[in-house]
């Protein structure tokens, strides 16, 4: 019994599916034109988000960890005093590693620790103050600022919008040079949305000592602007 109800079952699904299919070929018959499009949108960034790469080098693994430590606090420190959330602070990726004579492969000079901290700022107007004074009087290594922003649905929204009216206006001047009327939607296919952010890197020589760099250094830094972009296919009907 319960075999043939699931026969029964099985067969109704199939003829709903083929009628389904059936009534798809029904709205697009004939002459098609397929038309693709992308929607780019420009918005000022407000968030940063910042990577920090932290080193330190002793002569034993203790003396490189307190050293490493005490970098670290040093760039949270700075964090603190700028006001960024500590639910904004991580620290990560703690390792100390021995560095070897580059002539004797088998003879450890000394150890080296290394660290990442990541942190996340919205008032990007401090930036500059931000970033000079992370970099400032630690041996920290700084790897890269990504701008984004908050309103990432609503920037999406905005560039999905702009990519349909584009598809639109292009199927519509096809339709009319190739003497035709555009007719309705067949099919509309998200191809791709995505916010793109911005990528700033800042790297130095490993023989440049910070420490020994002007202490009111001040390297102006600005976001630009970030670009979100939506791609879109829309199948249309011809008619004459």
């Amino acid at each position: 019994m319960r075999k043939i109800q699931f026969l029964t079952l099985l067969i109704v699904s199939m003829f709903t599916v083929t009628a389904c299919n059936a009534q798809e070929t029904s709205i697009c018959q004939g002459a098609l034109i397929t038309m693709n499009a992308t929607g780019e949108i420009e918005s000022i960034p407000d968030v940063a988000e910042v990577l920090l790469n932290v080193k330190s080098q002793a002569n034993n693994e203790v003396s490189a960890l307190q050293d490493l430590s005490k970098n670290i606090q040093k760039i949270i420190t700075v964090l603190e005093d700028l006001k960024i959330k500590d639910e904004d602070i991580r620290t990560d990726s703690i390792s100390i590693r021995p560095v070897f004579n580059q002539r004797d492969r088998q003879e450890i000079i000394a150890y080296a620790g290394a660290s990442r901290v990541y942190f996340k700022t919205y008032d990007l107007e401090k930036i500059t103050d931000l970033m000079n004074g992370v970099m400032a009087g630690s041996d920290n290594l700084f790897s890269n600022i990504t701008y984004s922003s908050t309103d990432k649905e609503s920037l999406e929204d905005q560039a999905r919008t702009k990519a349909f009216q584009k598809a639109q206006h292009k199927a519509k001047l096809y339709a009319d040079l190739s003497g035709n009327k555009l007719g309705s939607v067949c099919t509309i296919t998200e191809n791709n949305v995505q916010m793109m952010p911005r990528r700033m890197d800042l790297a130095r020589q490993e023989t440049m000592s910070l420490n020994s760099a002007p202490a009111n250094i001040s390297i102006p830094i600005k976001p630009g602007k970030i670009t979100t972009t939506a791609q879109v296919t829309l199948v249309y009907q011809l008619e004459n």
